[in-house]
């Protein structure tokens, strides 16, 4: 049985059509630049740039009421949520002479209104010590949770 020449013809067009979609992808990444994808990525970037500017309360919008940190041990007392938190980045960051702190995205995960972010942080800072400054580099992966609230933004569960 031939094929009609119409037929032949819409099949070559389908193929090749489909063969010109193409997913674009976050700048530098794998990752595919989805709204949810984008929105996240620049609420982390937004994250990434109120720390540089040690801008403690631009960061505490972007924490959601339900923060917490363990730690990363599994004692107890060196967790702690969001009304500790604003306590926690004056702490820290009061002791901060400069900071370079660069994110490496690896995979963004976003199920219903909860997004999981992998990523490579590479950094450096100074801390001001009691006796002298102190110099620090992170090269370490890092997971960022963030949660999708009700007017649509996102802000962070834990990782910050």
């Amino acid at each position: 049985m031939k094929a009609s020449g119409s037929k032949v013809l819409v099949v070559v067009f389908i193929t090749a059509t489909a063969g010109c979609a193409h997913t674009r992808y976050l700048a530098g990444t794998t990752i595919p630049a989805t709204e949810d994808n984008l929105a996240v990525v620049e609420t982390i970037e937004q994250y990434r740039a109120y720390l540089v500017e040690k801008n403690i309360d631009g960061i505490m919008l972007l924490a959601s009421k339900h923060y917490f940190e363990d730690g990363g041990t599994p004692q107890a007392n060196d967790d702690y949520g969001y009304d500790a938190l604003r306590q926690i980045l004056t702490s820290r960051l009061g002791r901060v002479q400069s900071l370079r702190y660069d994110i490496e995205y690896q995979r963004v995960t976003v199920r219903g209104d909860r997004a999981e972010v992998e990523a490579f942080l590479n950094g450096a800072f100074e801390l001001e010590g009691e006796d002298g400054e102190h110099h620090h580099r992170v090269n370490d992966r890092h997971v960022f949770v963030l949660e999708r609230t009700t007017n649509n933004k996102w802000r962070f569960l834990t990782g910050m």
